[in-house]
């Protein structure tokens, strides 16, 4: 059951992002790895043109013409070009991590350029599953909030430590749990299941061959059309289960 377990004084909002670890270690660790890459890389080149029976000689000679045989200029050139690609992952590796803020009343997940907007009273538990944080209540587009099914309201990798996560939703009284409360309803989605709703056999297949061709924002929006048609889904190893949506509960 979820543990609410409420502070009794009202806190600021908590946000729980990138550490200034994390932007430590990208930011200083990235650039100065991709200098070392690229050096090393100029000197594998010019080693492999003096080889006849090496691969990729045309490559390497190519970069052993241009930098090689530049001296320092070379290096220092490999050496920024290394760098700012290295800053260029690091970057990508930040817009990587979630941003969560929560509130008594509201929480916001910011993930990339996607925000999503949490109403508290609507949420019925909150919890990671395998390093995704699930979220799960009663849709906002419901005609009667009190008696609507229980869906997903939100589900993203975050990567952030679960402890962090756990800590800041549970000081403001949000009901965090350990694990998904109906998971044991879960099943292996097999075309043409007479359990499923009407249509939604149609976008388990379309997702599916989303989920094989790797196409993420597809397979995310895919997961909010069920969440509509009042059905639950999981992914093991691309593979899909699901469940019904729940009743409220009282």
């Amino acid at each position: 059951m979820p543990d609410t377990a409420p502070s009794p004084d009202p806190l600021p909002s908590t946000d729980v992002g990138p550490t200034p670890l994390d932007r430590a270690v990208l930011w200083g660790g990235a650039p100065v790895l991709g200098a070392l890459v690229a050096y090393g890389l100029l000197r594998l080149a010019g080693w492999m043109t003096t080889l006849p029976w090496a691969p990729f000689q045309g490559p390497a000679r190519l970069v052993d013409d241009l930098l090689g045989e530049r001296g320092l200029l070379g290096v220092v050139i490999c050496g920024v070009v290394g760098a700012l690609v290295g800053a260029a992952f690091a970057s990508h590796a930040l817009r990587d991590i979630a941003v969560v803020t929560v509130d008594r009343g509201s929480a916001t997940l910011v993930l990339r350029d996607e925000r999503t907007e949490l109403d508290r009273d609507r949420v019925a538990a909150v919890l990671v599953d395998r390093k995704d944080l699930v979220v799960l209540g009663r849709r906002d587009d419901a005609d009667d909030a009190d008696d609507a099914p229980v869906v997903e309201l939100a589900h993203l990798r975050t990567e952030l430590a679960t402890e962090r996560l756990e800590s800041a939703f549970r000081a403001h009284g949000w009901p965090w749990c350990d694990a998904d409360p109906s998971a044991g309803e879960f099943r292996r989605w097999v075309a043409g299941d007479p359990a499923l709703p009407p249509s939604a056999d149609a976008v388990l297949r379309a997702r599916a061959a989303m989920l094989d061709a790797g196409k993420t924002a597809d397979v995310a929006a895919l997961r909010r059309e069920l969440a509509r048609l009042d059905v639950v889904v999981r992914d093991v190893d691309k593979v899909q289960h699901w469940r019904p949506a729940t009743t409220p509960p009282g």
